[in-house]
């Protein structure tokens, strides 16, 4: 074997509550592989969990879901991946047979949506120096090849990106649009540049916080507006010619961005709630006739699948789109609880673990 039978790992005992410590390397059957863990990046989820819990995740627990590696064993049963392989890990393991599965949406399987059955949650995820995949998640096709010229920070965030391709399909975009992102975290960033990618002509980003805003303008945005100091309705239309917005991408998890996409938006529009918000404050009030004189398409977008997360590799192979300026920080396995700790005090895009 060419890992030690020791390693170090972030451990999950509870909320706020993540200690670094030694543990067991993981074995592996026939049908499994053993991942060197090159990057994990943190995701808002991972910070969500530290703070709150999370109702199917029982500790002691090894978290975080965007994750590349290299494969230093793999069993006997193993067929299409070899050792010294680079991969990139779909976090959600699908079922392969539910009503989803068998018509390509393996992000919303059935059996994921009951058990959480993911990286990082039912399976140690990435943040430790090692993990196994099991044979199940080998052979649904979790596991997607890095080729060299992208890297393994890069390679860590092609799930998040892929998540916001998935909305940025739903929605349509293309040549000739104008989208509205309203938030510019890491995902609004990552909105602002798939959408210049797939041929928007105009791309508009809101963005209360004067930090993230400033951020913002490395991705190749037209405008960029602080809707607390600015009437952000009132500059929509005048860069429309008073049509609005044709996409309307919400990466921020606002009630109010929500109910008030509706007036922002150009009839036919797609309007696209990428951020979700509290469960216990979900409800929000739309004007339903808007909706219909209008004809407006809404629709939520969550998650991914192997073949979304491959476009974004491929993307980034290609340099269609520039991943690294998405990474802020890169960190050490050490730095994990004090960087989660402290999430809500920081405004980078992502930030990397490298175990």
């Amino acid at each position: 074997m060419s890992s030690p039978r020791k390693m170090n790992a972030a451990v999950y005992y509870g909320i706020k509550d993540l200690r670094v410590e030694e543990t067991e390397v993981p074995g592996i059957g026939d049908g499994d592989v053993l991942l060197r863990v090159n990057a994990c990046a943190i995701c808002g989820t991972d910070v969500k969990v530290y703070n709150y819990g999370y109702k199917t995740l029982e500790p002691p627990a090894i978290t975080g879901h965007e994750i590349s590696g290299t494969i230093v064993e793999a069993g006997g049963k193993v067929q299409g991946h070899v050792i010294g392989e680079r991969v990139c890990v779909v976090p959600i393991v699908s079922c392969g047979h539910c009503y989803y599965c068998r018509r390509g949406l393996t992000h919303l399987c059935i059996e994921f949506a009951r058990n959480t059955e993911a990286f990082g949650f039912s399976y140690p995820g990435g943040f430790a120096e090692y993990m196994a995949v099991p044979e199940k998640a080998v052979r649904g096709g979790n596991l997607v090849r890095v080729p060299d010229d992208v890297s393994d920070e890069e390679a860590s965030i092609a799930e998040p990106m892929a998540c916001a391709l998935n909305g940025q399909m739903l929605a349509g975009v293309g040549i000739g649009d104008t989208v509205l992102v309203i938030g510019a975290g890491p995902i609004g960033c990552m909105h602002a540049t798939l959408s210049r990618a797939l041929g928007a002509t105009t791309v508009i980003v809101s963005e209360p916080r004067e930090e993230r805003l400033e951020q913002a303008r490395r991705f190749g945005a037209d405008y960029f507006v602080n809707p607390q100091k600015e009437d952000l309705k009132t500059i929509v239309m005048e860069k429309t010619g008073g049509i609005g917005a044709n996409v309307v991408m919400i990466a921020a998890g606002s009630k109010a961005a929500q109910e008030s996409a509706l007036e922002l938006s150009a009839n036919r529009a797609h309007i696209d709630f990428f951020g979700g918000l509290p469960r216990d404050d979900s409800t929000v009030r739309l004007d339903s006739n808007r909706i219909h004189y209008k004809e407006v398409y809404i629709h939520g977008s969550s998650g991914c699948t192997a073949l979304q997360i491959q476009t974004c590799i491929d993307l980034m192979k290609g340099k269609r789109v520039d991943g690294k300026r998405f990474i802020s920080r890169v960190i050490s396995l050490e730095e994990l609880p004090k960087m989660v700790a402290e999430a809500g005090t920081w405004s980078e895009l992502k930030v990397v673990v490298k175990p």
